[in-house]
């Protein structure tokens, strides 16, 4: 069992010994592709791929947008001691959409990493394409929704997770990629655990909870070891849309047990009332923001570096669930 004091920390980051990467060089390059992943999680990708990938099984990267994780993934395959010993054909399997949908009401939104600008409803493939190409004897790129993907049933030892932005691709992610980790080898990063909005994937991780070991943070990311085979019947079964709200809280927080800070506490808080919302309860979702505040409200006045944003999400939780636009 790992004590507290063996956990490594830094802003944003809370890690077991085995994926302590805070310390080890990593290459500079993993910085340079756009994209919405921190460093710290592009140092993560990079560490696994490099220091922990056997060649066992297949690497999933579900959600590659301008393609920081594929690039940081390949970058660390690369470096890799005895990567002339592995076959790395094609190992990474990319998934991405490609776009992100135009506003319902017609007003233009453009988006700029880097040098990549594009508007909302075009196309960025071609940019991930490009930044991809260097490593596409690595990479299979597969371009569409991922939903329509079916999974061939083959071994994945690295699975990053940055996609399910709806519960419907929740549940197929669970079931397509889950059952073929592989229990003391597989190691699963959830890339939008922290976010608030998205209640199903804490629910999913507590009713998941005794096949994974929960290995750390890193900022929005939370990282798995697979700890025991899923069958597929388990994996099939979705709690969030499938189970009560009684039952799906208690799960919400089952997966929520480990050493978070004031900021991550409080986005945990709101993605209860996000829950309670989304499953027809709003008045309840309102009482736990109101209790969220007491709560939490200090986080929003006193931090200096990150209260205006944690102001802007309970404030958008509480606009969002008020009017019934989530």
């Amino acid at each position: 069992m790992t004590t507290a004091s063996e956990i490594q920390t830094a802003s944003g980051v809370s890690v077991r010994p085995e994926i302590d990467f805070l310390e080890t060089p990593f290459n500079q390059a993993i910085k340079e592709t756009p994209g919405m992943i921190s460093v710290d999680e592009r140092r993560l990708l990079y560490f696994l791929s490099k220091d922990k990938f056997r060649g066992s099984g297949a690497i999933i990267d579900g959600g590659s947008f301008l393609g920081a994780s594929a690039v940081s993934i390949a970058l660390g395959l690369l470096d890799k001691d005895n990567a002339q010993e592995i076959s790395l054909n094609k190992i990474i399997k990319a998934y991405e959409l490609g776009v992100f949908p135009a506003p319902a009401n017609g007003r233009e939104i453009w988006h700029e990493y880097g040098d990549v600008r594009f508007k909302r409803g075009d196309s960025f493939l071609p940019a991930l394409r490009k930044n991809i190409s260097p490593y596409e004897k690595l990479i299979s790129l597969r371009e569409g929704d991922l939903g329509s993907y079916s999974w061939d049933g083959g071994k994945i030892e690295l699975c990053f997770i940055d996609v399910c932005k709806t519960a419907e691709l929740n549940r197929h992610v669970t079931s397509q990629f889950f059952p073929c980790l592989m229990p003391a080898n597989s190691y699963m990063i959830n890339q939008d655990y922290f976010f608030d909005r998205l209640p199903w994937i804490k629910v999913t991780m507590g009713y998941l909870a005794e096949y994974f070991e929960w290995l750390g943070q890193v900022h929005c990311s939370s990282v798995y070891k697979c700890v025991k085979e899923i069958p597929q019947a388990v994996a099939d079964y979705d709690p969030y849309t499938e189970a009560s709200l009684e039952e799906c809280l208690k799960l919400h927080d089952k997966g929520a047990n480990h050493e978070m800070s004031e900021m991550y506490k409080l986005r945990m808080e709101i993605s209860k009332a996000y829950l309670m919302a989304y499953k027809g309860e709003k008045e309840r979702a309102l009482k736990q923001l109101e209790h969220t505040s007491t709560l939490f409200g200090h986080t929003m006045s006193d931090d200096a570096d990150r209260g205006e944003m944690n102001r802007f999400r309970f404030e958008r939780a509480l606009r969002q669930i008020t009017i019934g636009r989530m």
